[in-house]
C-alpha cells in the first residue's frame, strides 16, 4: 500500500463511519463539520482556536462551522470565564447522548448495505481486520466521548 491508497482508504472508511451513524433521511455532514464535532465531543468546553489547531483547519472555517452547528442545536456556546473575548464550545447534552447511541451501531449492517458485492464471510473478515487495526493503531482510551 502506498500513501495515495492509504488516503483513498481513509476517505472510504470515513464515509462508512458517517453512513453508519447517520439517521435515515438525515443529510451527511461535510468532513470539516465531522472533524469539528468529533473534536468537541472529545474536548468539551473548548475554544474555536483550540479546535482549529487540533483539527488543522482555518480558524475562520471552524468559527463558521461552530456558528452553523450552534444554530442547528448541535453545539452550545458560552463565554469563556477566563477570557471574555473567547467562547467555549460544547456538544448539546441531547446530541452527546445521541452520538453515544449512534457510535454503538455495529458496522456489519452498513457494510452489507454499502458494499453489496461482499459476501457475508467477506463482511466478517473486513470487520475483523478493522477491529485489529483499531487495537494496533488507536490510542487506548475509554470510548464514549
Amino acid at each position: 500500500m502506498n500513501a495515495g491508497q492509504l488516503h483513498r482508504l481513509a476517505r472510504h472508511l470515513r464515509e462508512l463511519a458517517v453512513q453508519a451513524t447517520a439517521a435515515s433521511g438525515e443529510g451527511l455532514p461535510s468532513l470539516s463539520e465531522l472533524a469539528v464535532v468529533e473534536d468537541v465531543a472529545h474536548h468539551p468546553q473548548t475554544s474555536i482556536s483550540e479546535i482549529a489547531r487540533r483539527v488543522k483547519l482555518a480558524q475562520s472555517l471552524v468559527s463558521k462551522t461552530v456558528a452553523h452547528l450552534r444554530d442547528e442545536g448541535i453545539f452550545i456556546t458560552a463565554p469563556d470565564p477566563g477570557d471574555g473575548r473567547r467562547v467555549q464550545v460544547s456538544l448539546a447534552p441531547e446530541v452527546r447522548r445521541d452520538l453515544r447511541t449512534r457510535g454503538a451501531v455495529p458496522l456489519e449492517a452498513t457494510l452489507k448495505r454499502t458494499q453489496p458485492e461482499l459476501s457475508a464471510a467477506q463482511v466478517g473478515r473486513v470487520t475483523e481486520l478493522l477491529e485489529e487495526l483499531a487495537r494496533l493503531l488507536l490510542p487506548s482510551r475509554k470510548e464514549g466521548g
